[in-house]
């Protein structure tokens, strides 16, 4: 104090001096040390309830970078995590990360309450009852993304005939349609895709976010886009909290409402480095150019004065040095986007000639780049297509357009492979066409793919005509074998008549296993699966064929194996085998050849493809019949197994043998592959799972019939296949009841219950069908037995044994002994 005071009174001027520099020195330091307080004010109340929820879990959307992802170490980052982290600081909260793979995934867990925030919503929170939502705390506006090429300024208002790039199922869709619907989108995959399209010049335009845009730009390393104007779309963020804790809603507001507008522009800067506020303004504002320019002459003439020409040479040349590296960079990870891609790209030369490939079209294709630079790409392309085809591409490549579509190329070895193509023209500094890039992708598995799905959609459609007629057919079926089997018994034995009701139950019961085999093979009925010893079924059909074929044909057989089983339907297997060695038997009618027919057994691994898709890895038993006959025609081949499809003329085939073939082949888990060269021959093989348990014997079937007693109340709507029931069932000794209407035959039920020992009805009738009146008949009457009898039903799939008393399904049309043998089981 005394040097003070001496100092005043020597200098008062510099005193005041010194006292004023101590002060602010003291106030720029409590400024330094002492910050404002930004602490969220909250009641007693809120604090309360925070001291007993520290840990809040914090629900987040998949990586949508730069808003919110994980880093290295699974850490949490992002604009997003920023304003989280300063949440948890001035809250003095711990939040509890919990990553989804999507945003529906989001919702439902915090539905279920499996979360109790989401950090950033964006959806429309009118739509979320089980949430309460903050304020939005994050704006995001949307620029308009155009290749380097564009040198204007574009707003939407003026990209009527622009095609403009946008994700799928993202809203700016619905914002572009509703307000400006003549503007032509182009829906992709992704931004990814969006921003490639525009940056190889394909799609003209995107909307983007800034915080994508920034991403992809800086991240990516696609340097040739430039943000072109801006839009008034723009994207808000809330915070979602629980809707059953309303309080944390409101100290999440009032956190939120702490963050300064500095603390905010610092993580806008941080993240986005792209701002269309700055560049919109740039780009209209023409009263800034006009100064701009003004300014940076004058600039320009007065550095021009006191700098020296030396220096300002060497400043250009170390700028023009590092945009030369950056452009060097850009080029390179470009180079390594290419490189590392899963299609093919190559890039020829305005004659045709090729000048480079990727690894992935090196794979695809079996050439190396050392073996094809410098020659036509005709060398890697199939002559399947016509020369008109490619003379089209030229046409189109010569004008400066971009061709896009299907064709086939071939393998070093000589395969073929289907591959969707786009071909872009290249163009230098100048302006001038230097050659094309073409960009494949191998499609021929999934074309394959395409072609089971049409197949086994056919085969639906025609399985769902079966199943429409086959009850009423085997109705009428039922009604002939009925009458026939009861009228036989009245006639004498080697009469005429008895003879011809005979041929009549014969041929009825061949239509009844033809209405069989067609719901089996539209997988509509499974077939009675048994085990099928494969060795004398294929001896009994290699007899059968050298008695039918002509003496032009030699039928040779090569069964490599003693012994061998499936699990199916032996009659389904003979018929495979016969339709097969018929069809090869047609194929060498003329000039006649050899029909071999073959069984081996093999091992098949995850990876075999036959006509019918894939098959799984096991044993199978492989089954081929081969011809040397005229072949199939490359361009009908795969449309053999269709249903209806027949190359013989009318009064020789109907078109269903072989899709028969392939329905039934299918129903046993098998599959089917089949090779043919014209004018050398065909050659079918059949992959059978070989079964692996012991065989057991089967069931022999009875053919008499058992005789009983008992009240039978029969219920049908057919009146023919009452009136043969109860000469049946009269005939085996029981006292029948036939009704020709379910809701009488209810009716009779209450009127005396205990009346009836057995209830026999029809699956498919009128106003109650048969399984509806067994639950009413069985809630009067639990003990009382049910057969149901059916033509055809797909309701029966869904009904349990023994449901609702059904001791027993019998299908039409079945024979007296059938009908009395399930009887004497269900009566016991």
């Amino acid at each position: 104090m005394k040097i003070l005071a001496n100092a005043a009174r020597q200098n008062p001027f510099r005193t005041v001096a010194a006292i004023l520099s101590i002060i602010l020195f003291a106030l720029a330091a409590a400024y330094h040390f002492y910050p404002d307080d930004h602490s969220p004010k909250l009641t007693k109340e809120e604090q309360t309830w925070l001291k007993k929820h520290q840990t809040i879990r914090l629900g987040v959307t998949p990586s949508t970078r730069p808003l919110e992802y994980f880093g290295g170490k699974a850490q949490y980052k992002g604009m997003v995590a920023d304003y989280m982290n300063i949440l948890s600081d001035r809250l003095g909260i711990n939040f509890e990360v919990v990553e989804t793979t999507n945003l529906k995934k989001l919702l439902q867990k915090a539905e279920d309450r499996e979360v109790d925030i989401i950090a950033a919503f964006w959806a429309n929170p009118a739509t979320i009852k089980y949430m309460n939502f903050t304020r939005p705390y994050l704006v995001i506006p949307t620029v308009i993304l155009v290749n380097k090429n564009v040198k204007e300024y574009l707003q939407l208002e003026d990209m009527e005939d622009m095609d403009l790039a946008l994700p799928k199922s993202n809203a700016v869709i619905d914002y572009v349609r509703k307000y400006y619907p003549r503007i032509h989108i182009q829906p992709v995959y992704n931004y990814l895709a969006a921003l490639l399209h525009v940056s190889f010049d394909e799609i003209d335009a995107t909307i983007i976010s800034l915080p994508q845009a920034s991403y992809f730009i800086e991240e990516k390393g696609i340097t040739n886009l430039r943000v072109a104007g801006h839009t008034d779309y723009q994207i808000f963020h809330r915070i979602a909290s629980r809707s059953d804790w309303p309080i944390l809603n409101s100290i999440l507001q009032k956190g939120l409402d702490s963050i300064t507008q500095d603390e905010r522009d610092r993580i806008y800067r941080k993240w986005i480095t792209l701002d269309q506020h700055y560049i919109s303004f740039l780009l209209q504002n023409k009263q800034f150019w006009a100064y701009f320019i003004g300014i940076t002459l004058f600039i320009i003439l007065f550095v021009a004065f006191i700098i020296s020409w030396n220096r300002t040479l060497q400043k250009r040349v170390n700028e023009s040095t590092k945009e030369l590296k950056k452009e060097l960079n850009a080029r390179v990870r470009l180079m390594t986007a290419i490189e590392q891609s899963q299609d093919g790209i190559f890039i020829i030369s305005t004659e045709g000639i090729l000048e480079y490939m990727n690894p992935s079209f090196e794979r695809m294709s079996g050439y190396s780049m050392e073996e094809v630079e410098g020659r036509h790409v005709s060398i890697i392309r199939s002559d399947r297509e016509r020369p008109e085809f490619f003379s089209e591409i030229w046409s189109h490549l010569v004008q400066g357009q971009v061709w896009r579509g299907q064709t086939t190329y071939r393998h070093k070895t000589g395969r073929d492979y289907e591959v969707d193509l786009s071909i872009s023209p290249i163009y230098d500094d100048t302006g001038e066409m230097t050659g094309y890039v073409e960009v494949a992708r191998d499609i021929t598995e999934q074309l394959l793919m395409e072609k089971q799905l049409r197949q086994s959609q056919k085969l639906e459609e025609l399985g769902t005509l079966a199943g429409g007629i086959a009850h009423d057919f085997n109705n009428i079926l039922a009604a002939i074998l009925g009458y026939a089997e009861l009228a036989m018994p009245t006639l004498e034995k080697g009469s005429r008549a008895y003879s011809n009701l005979g041929r009549i139950i014969n041929s009825a019961s061949r239509a009844k296993e033809m209405v069989h085999q067609i719901l089996v093979f539209s997988r509509r009925r499974k077939p009675d699966k048994n085990r099928v010893d494969m060795v004398p079924l294929l001896s009994e059909v290699i007899n059968f064929l050298q008695m039918s074929l002509p003496s032009t044909i030699e039928m040779r057989s090569n069964i490599n194996i003693s012994e061998a089983s499936i699990i199916g339907e032996s009659s389904q297997v003979h018929q495979v085998i016969t339709n097969l060695g018929t069809n090869a038997a047609y194929a060498m009618e003329e000039q006649g050849g050899i029909l071999t027919l073959t069984l081996d057994r093999i091992t098949l691994g995850d990876d075999t493809i036959v006509n019918s898709g894939k098959l799984e890895p096991g044993a199978y038993l492989k089954i081929g019949v081969s011809d040397t006959g005229s072949g199939i025609p490359e361009d009908i081949i795969n449309k053999i197994f269709d249903p209806f499809f027949t190359t013989k003329p009318q009064s020789k085939g109907t078109g269903l043998g072989l899709s028969m073939v392939h329905g039934i082949v299918g129903s046993m888990n098998g599959g089917i592959r089949v090779t043919s060269n014209p004018g050398e021959g065909t050659l079918f093989e059949i992959f059978l799972p070989e079964a692996e348990d012991e065989p057991r014997p089967e069931n022999p079937v009875e053919d008499s019939v058992i005789s009983g007693s008992g009240h039978v109340l029969l219920v049908d709507d057919e009146a023919d296949m009452v009136s043969i029931g109860e000469q049946m069932l009269s005939e085996l000794g029981y006292t029948v009841e036939g009704v020709y209407d379910s809701r009488e035959a209810l009716k009779r039920f209450k009127d005396a219950p205990r009346k009836y020992d057995l209830l026999i009805t029809d699956q498919t009738m009128p106003h109650m069908t048969g399984d509806r009146l067994s639950r009413a008949i069985h809630k009067i009457r639990p003990d009382l037995p049910v057969v149901l009898c059916t033509g055809y039903s797909s309701a029966l799939d869904n009904i349990s044994p023994a449901e609702a008393g059904i001791r027993g399904i019998l299908h039409k049309p079945f024979s007296m002994a059938e009908l009395s043998r399930i009887i004497s089981r269900v009566l016991g």
